[in-house]
């Protein structure tokens, strides 16, 4: 069992605050994913996690016992850092079984648990071989056999993958993910790369500035950004900046019918690229609108969209859909987000018009 709750947390660098007031906790064999942009905190709050630093307020527990007080090599924790951290003049064997000679234990179980850790890693018979000889992505799997002979309760990993070229991460990522869930290991993972959160995650926590800004599981955190920061950093996202009034908000030329209660008159309306429609011809409720560019990204393409009085819109488009740049289009948005005031969204949902209903694609 392994539990993680961290309480009020924060950390200040003199007058910087780099975490503040940071609660959550992490289940038993949960995968959790801190996602946010550089600079925002979240690998400050890992390294507090692992004791390389100290918090300025707050407690972490593990098991419902405070860590604060336990050195780094104390602590039932291990983690993999992005550099891949092998001592070059040791062998792959001495660089995972170090942590397990500072034990003091016997050499016969020493060997035991590196080659298990090494089959864990897909890297059998590699024993013998310094880092220098193998791969960046076999490094990285030293690194993460390194780290799981100790079987610490809690595996962190601080942006593992990130030097590594997109091919190969793709793959250790779900490699990643198999191992986690085979040792059903209470799992930390920060990262900037939304598409690693999005795969790797039960519950994902979004941060900025140092704060919390949504903990939810992937889909929910993508179809519901609790904020403005979370609907524009996870995934696409069209935002545009509306007026409301009455039972509905004017964005440029067009507009969208709003639900009750909407008391600010400055909003921010969010549509996800794959919620507007391209309807089979004109229609009053349609957006009328020319294709900018267009980029084909396999089994889909993806298009930019100029809509009068409005920012360039991005669209998904399906491949049997025939469309060239110049095109006009009449697109629907079916489903939004209206933001107001900077808190939570009201959504709207529509179907699609009934004269309306046969779609081009």
């Amino acid at each position: 069992m392994a539990i993680l709750d961290l309480v009020r947390l924060d950390k200040h660098f003199g007058s910087v605050a780099a975490v503040s007031d940071v609660a959550f906790t992490v289940s038993d064999g949960e995968f959790m994913c801190i996602l946010g942009p550089s600079g925002c905190g979240k690998s400050t709050l890992l390294r507090m996690i692992a004791g390389f630093e100290t918090p300025t307020g707050g407690d972490i527990r593990i098991d419902g016992d405070s860590i604060v007080a336990l050195g780094a090599n104390r602590r039932p924790t291990a983690m993999v850092f992005q550099k891949y951290t092998l001592w070059p003049h040791m062998k792959v064997f001495d660089n995972i079984g170090f942590g397990l000679q500072l034990r003091r234990l016997p050499r016969a179980e020493i060997k035991r648990k590196v080659e298990e850790s090494l089959a864990l890693v897909s890297l059998s018979g590699y024993e013998e071989r310094y880092p220098a000889q193998l791969s960046g992505g076999q490094q990285q799997r030293v690194a993460l056999a390194r780290a799981l002979v100790l079987e610490p309760k809690i595996l962190l990993l601080d942006e593992p993958f990130s030097s590594l070229d997109a091919i190969l991460r793709v793959r250790l990522r779900e490699e990643l993910h198999r191992i986690q869930r085979r040792l059903n290991i209470t799992a930390i993972f920060v990262t900037h790369d939304q598409e690693e959160a999005l795969t790797l995650a039960d519950r994902i926590a979004v941060m900025n500035s140092g704060r919390i800004e949504q903990i939810a599981a992937p889909a929910d955190i993508y179809a519901n950004p609790a904020s403005l920061f979370v609907a524009d950093f996870i995934g696409a996202m069209n935002l545009l900046e509306g007026e409301a009034s009455g039972r509905q908000v004017r964005l440029g030329a067009v507009a969208l019918p709003t639900p009750d209660g909407i008391a600010a008159r400055q909003v921010t309306v969010a549509i996800r690229p794959e919620d507007l429609v391209v309807l089979d011809g004109p229609h009053p409720e349609a957006w009328s609108c020319a294709v900018e560019q267009i980029s084909d990204l396999g089994h889909y393409r993806r298009a930019v969209l100029e809509v009068p009085q409005l920012p360039p819109m991005k669209i998904y488009l399906p491949k049997s859909l025939s469309v060239q740049e110049r095109a006009a289009l009449h697109v629907y948005p079916r489903r939004y987000l209206i933001y107001e005031n900077g808190g939570a969204p009201r959504e709207v949902s529509r179907p699609l018009p009934a004269a309306a209903a046969a779609l081009l694609g």
